[in-house]
């Protein structure tokens, strides 16, 4: 019988992580630098605040509405609201996943065959979410310079968009924070993005659920939440908000010119009636869980913050061939060591050597080699075990080396 190819459904699971569960299955201890699930590191939420937020007599009534309770989007656009900026609850769509916001909208935005722009490097969900709707995702470069960080290579949007595939586009996609490089959009970098989006008749899509986990402030970040000149889809939710991934609760917030919205909110609604995704009791519980957000971020940006500083102690010590690059915020680093292999052969030697377990740079499309992913929520003392460990593994190869 012959399936879909919409992707590789045989795809066979990379060796990387065969030898991680080969190596758990004997019981050898392994160091998981990739670690990015928040109720692994220390931040599980107490099951009776759980269970009292979800104990509403409302959850046994099941009242459908495509954009999500009525109750549970105005308690969202409250709490949103607070950081100075009014949303519109009528203008809030509520779904399970930021992954399912994204499959809503490329239905939406896009014909099978057209394209999305999307970072590199980046995420590597995007290219499957993209496929699963027939949609290709092209990349566009973000740019490294050392020591001021990442920032978008505009130049590599406009030519993709002049080129031969420009008519095929409906958006860009902009991870803010980007995972992996920790880089916010910036005020200079929107301008010539919304014009970009002007001339070309494009979408904006920008994923913000890592928008409140900066490292340090820093003038000119930007948020796309309300934003006005285009057509504009910001996705957050629950799953890094509130460190609560298990709670399948995610949102587009839709603005840009009032036609175009209304437009886009009705196709959303027919899109959304056919999956009635989110469920009853966290739209209800809503409210409460985000009452607790201050708590929760501050905690984990407080891990972060100690976390990116170990790294940075034990790897850039005076003389040190690795680099820790600049990272505004999000929930990983990039560190840069040697190679003296490809990144494929190293990743497999710090797991068979020194039990880490790390995501090597070509996971991300990075364009060179050697870079490695560093959570930074992991637990600071398990992060400078590991760190320790990496470190030697490199020591050793470079002294046989000389």
């Amino acid at each position: 019988m012959k399936f879909s190819k919409r992707i590789d459904f045989s795809a066979a699971r990379n060796d990387l992580e065969l030898e991680r569960s080969e190596r758990r299955r004997l019981g050898l201890p392994v160091f998981d630098l990739s670690q990015s699930n928040p109720t692994k590191t220390g931040f599980a939420h107490q099951s009776s605040e759980l269970a009292l937020a979800l104990s509403s007599e409302e959850n046994r009534l099941y009242s459908p509405d495509p954009r999500g309770l009525a109750r549970g989007r105005a308690d969202i656009a409250s709490h949103l609201s607070l950081s100075g900026k009014s949303v519109d609850a009528n203008h809030l769509l509520l779904c399970a996943s930021t992954s399912e916001a994204y499959s809503y909208l490329f239905k939406f935005l896009c014909d099978p065959g057209e394209s999305v722009l999307v970072p590199r490097p980046g995420y590597p969900l995007f290219d499957h979410l993209a496929a699963l709707e027939s949609v290709r995702a092209l990349g566009y470069r973000l740019e490294y310079r050392h020591p001021c960080g990442w920032s978008i290579d505009l130049s590599s949007l406009r030519e993709i968009l002049e080129g031969p595939d420009g008519a095929s586009v409906k958006a860009i996609v902009l991870i803010n924070p980007n995972n992996p490089t920790g880089s916010y959009l910036h005020e200079t970098e929107l301008a010539a993005i919304i014009e970009l989006c002007r001339c070309h008749s494009l979408a904006i899509i920008s994923d913000e659920v890592f928008h409140g986990y900066e490292l340090e402030p820093r003038e000119g970040r930007v948020s796309l939440r309300g934003r006005e000149d285009v057509l504009t889809f910001v996705l957050d939710g629950l799953s890094k908000r509130l460190c609560l991934p298990q709670m399948k609760l995610g949102w587009i917030s839709v603005s840009g010119p009032e036609e175009e919205v209304e437009s886009a909110i009705g196709a959303l609604d027919l899109i959304s009636d056919a999956f009635l995704s989110a469920g009853t009791p966290i739209m209800n519980a809503v409210g409460k869980l985000l009452s607790r957000e201050n708590e929760t971020v501050s905690a984990v940006r407080e891990r972060m913050r100690s976390v990116y500083g170990i790294y940075r102690e034990i790897l850039e010590y005076e003389g040190s061939p690795h680099r820790v690059l600049a990272c505004e915020g999000g929930w990983t680093a990039l560190v840069q060591s040697p190679r003296f292999a490809c990144e494929e052969e190293l990743a497999r030697g710090l797991l068979r050597d020194e039990g880490i377990y790390v995501h090597p740079g070509f996971f991300f499309d990075m364009e060179k080699e050697a870079y490695f992913a560093f959570s930074l929520i992991i637990d600071p003392e398990e992060a400078r075990l590991a760190a320790v460990k990496y470190r030697a593994y490199f020591d050793r190869f470079l002294h046989y080396s000389r």
